[in-house]
């Protein structure tokens, strides 16, 4: 009767135990097929100070979040054509988080050198500021399990502004 008893409590923690696993599996599938990726676009590039050497701009990043709870992020990765040239590249600087159903800003600070930068502050300061093209791409760091690094890529017009205490 003992050998009986020990097979009938190892069948049923074995049924147990694999009953939890396929539970645990398919509540790990569902945050996954629910999850919705993020969006990345340029809000703003704004000069922030000219020197002769270099040139700081502030880019703004803005990170729209479309699922029901909150998104951790570890950084964003990207990139930025300014006009079809290369402008700035980088990663966010902390971790930070969106909210629910939401958006938030991201700014950072690009430091560029006169030669790079040439273009841009010409047409900046010959008519003021204006729109100019833009791409965007990179990656968004999602501190979820299953989920990491997500590429995006976005295109469109951003207008270019200078700050009002900035001259050349």
């Amino acid at each position: 009767m003992s050998k009986s008893n020990n097979r009938l409590t190892v069948t049923v923690f074995s049924i147990f135990a694999a009953l939890l696993i396929i539970a645990s599996l398919s509540s790990c599938a569902n945050l996954t097929t629910a999850f919705q990726q993020p969006a990345v676009k340029l809000a703003n590039v704004q000069l922030l100070e000219v020197g002769l050497l270099q040139q700081v701009y502030g880019v703004t990043l803005q990170v729209d979040n479309p699922n029901g709870y909150s998104l951790p992020i570890k950084g964003v990765n990207y990139a930025v054509k300014l006009g079809g040239q290369d402008f700035a590249s980088g990663l966010t600087p902390n971790a930070f988080s969106i909210p629910a159903n939401s958006s938030d800003q991201v700014q950072v600070e690009v430091r560029t050198n006169l030669m790079e930068s040439f273009g841009h502050l010409r047409r900046l300061f010959a008519d003021g500021p204006q729109d100019m093209d833009y791409q965007l791409s990179g990656n968004i760091q999602v501190d979820l399990p299953f989920v990491g690094a997500i590429p995006f890529s976005r295109s469109g017009t951003i207008p270019l502004t200078r700050r009002d205490n900035v001259d050349l």
